[in-house]
């Protein structure tokens, strides 16, 4: 039976049932970077129960080729402690967050 004759199963794919990759068996690694920024919502919550005012961010951030998920804190402030380690199997980074560019002086004229 060559591609040409095969037909797609209900589910839309030639493999369906096969590996259980078509229903969801694998991770879209494409899609790795949106998946840990869902992770990082319940990360600054727990940050805010845990009494950290601040504003706190998270992104995904690529380190040794593996994802990891980066919490940036204000430049001005301390940053959140405790902060684990892992978060839900994923590593945490705790990084300051760049000073705000200088104002530029009005020129006359």
């Amino acid at each position: 039976m060559t591609s040409s004759e095969r037909t797609a199963t209900p589910l839309g794919s030639f493999t369906s049932g096969v590996d259980g990759s078509s229903e969801g068996g694998r991770i879209n690694t494409g899609r790795l970077p949106y998946n840990l920024v869902l992770y990082g919502v319940p990360l600054l919550e727990d940050m805010r129960r845990r009494g950290y005012t601040a504003k706190l961010s998270v992104e995904p951030v690529q380190v040794d080729g593996i994802w990891c998920l980066k919490l940036i804190y204000p430049h001005d402030q301390k940053p959140p402690k405790p902060v684990q380690a892992r978060w839900h199997g994923h590593r945490v980074i705790v990084q300051k967050a760049p000073p705000p560019p200088p104002p530029e002086a009005k020129k006359p004229g």
